[in-house]
């Protein structure tokens, strides 16, 4: 894979997270608790229906890390274009620094909330970050 398709991959991987985290805020301005609510029975599988997004606790957790999210979005992006595009290793070192250690954190406590699942979810977001940065092959001197 070369550099400039890694770096489309990652800025489009950074909007998806940025998307993805506003869902939360999206969902309690509209009143429409649905997506929130199946998400979360999905992560505590299996699908049926025993999870809940009414609480004011869950709303402010769901506020908390869907803004986590969309400034984890915006900072890749930003790392993106202006350091992994100019610097590639020093770029991905920051970049896999901060999608690593979300990943640790976020699928452990998952996992100890019985939310196991949201764990391979992450994983595939966690790959859709590292993948791009790890097959992207050097760019290649232009002869002079």
């Amino acid at each position: 894979m070369t550099q400039d398709r890694a770096i489309f991959l990652l800025k489009l991987t950074s909007l998806g997270t940025v998307l993805f985290g506003l869902i939360p805020l999206f969902t309690m301005i509209g009143g429409f608790h649905g997506i929130v609510v199946w998400f979360m029975d999905l992560t505590h599988l299996p699908l049926d229906g025993a999870q809940s997004f009414g609480g004011d606790s869950e709303k402010v957790l769901a506020a908390i890390g869907g803004g986590l999210l969309v400034g984890l979005g915006f900072m890749t992006w930003q790392v993106t274009i202006r350091v992994y595009a100019r610097d590639r290793e020093t770029g991905a070192t920051i970049i896999n620094w901060g999608v690593w250690s979300w990943y640790v954190v976020d699928s452990a406590g998952s996992i100890l909330a019985g939310a196991w699942f949201n764990a391979v979810l992450n994983t595939g977001f966690l790959l859709m970050f590292v993948l791009p940065i790890t097959l992207a092959k050097p760019r290649q001197a232009v002869a002079a």
